[in-house]
């Protein structure tokens, strides 16, 4: 059994240190911080049970956690885009995500999950870059990648947000997150 903590922004600054550095971490039973996303994602989907775990959403977990794929949540979610941390102005990221979305395409096939009739845990990080970049750009998304291309994310997306636990997440999130004065909470 895992205990979670969730803590406010005040909690954490009084927690990083040179052992803890960022979150997310996890303590485990022997005391030692668990730091890295993706390890943290596969070790939780393992814990649950309820996920794919196997290569395949390694990579996907990989892609998602990269940029810039990733580069989606600070340019939606911090008020100056990420460009003070050296994140790329939109249309740049825009040009740099493009055959990565194409390719997630090729990757997802006809399945209704990239690993199939289920889902696997690095679908989770890709629903969680679509939820920002839908958000962020969707219209410029699709002149991009295409109308049947878009139409696919958007049914994959659809069909994990419909999944048992994530519709119900979904259901009771804040409705405005993002730093103020950000896209995602503008003033």
């Amino acid at each position: 059994q895992m205990k979670v903590n969730l803590i406010s922004f005040e909690e954490w600054g009084k927690l990083k240190s040179d052992k803890i550095p960022f979150m997310p971490f996890i303590t485990q039973s022997d005391g030692t911080i668990m730091l890295e996303t993706e390890n943290i994602c596969k070790h939780l989907a393992t814990m649950g049970g309820k996920f794919v775990v196997d290569s395949k959403q390694e990579e996907l977990c990989k892609i998602a956690n990269s940029p810039p794929m990733q580069l989606a949540d600070p340019l939606y979610n911090l008020p100056d885009g990420g460009a003070s941390l050296g994140v790329p102005p939109l249309a740049k990221w825009l040009e740099a995500v493009t055959p990565v979305l194409k390719d997630l395409v090729g990757k997802l096939g006809d399945g209704p999950f990239f690993a199939g009739e289920a889902p696997g845990y690095g679908e989770a990080f890709i629903f969680h870059n679509l939820d920002n970049q839908f958000a962020l750009a969707k219209p410029e998304l699709t002149t991009a990648i295409g109308k049947e291309a878009m139409a696919k994310l958007e049914a994959f997306y659809a069909r994990f947000a419909a999944l048992d636990g994530i519709k119900e997440y979904l259901a009771e999130r804040p409705k405005v997150w993002g730093v103020p004065g950000s896209k995602a909470n503008p003033p």
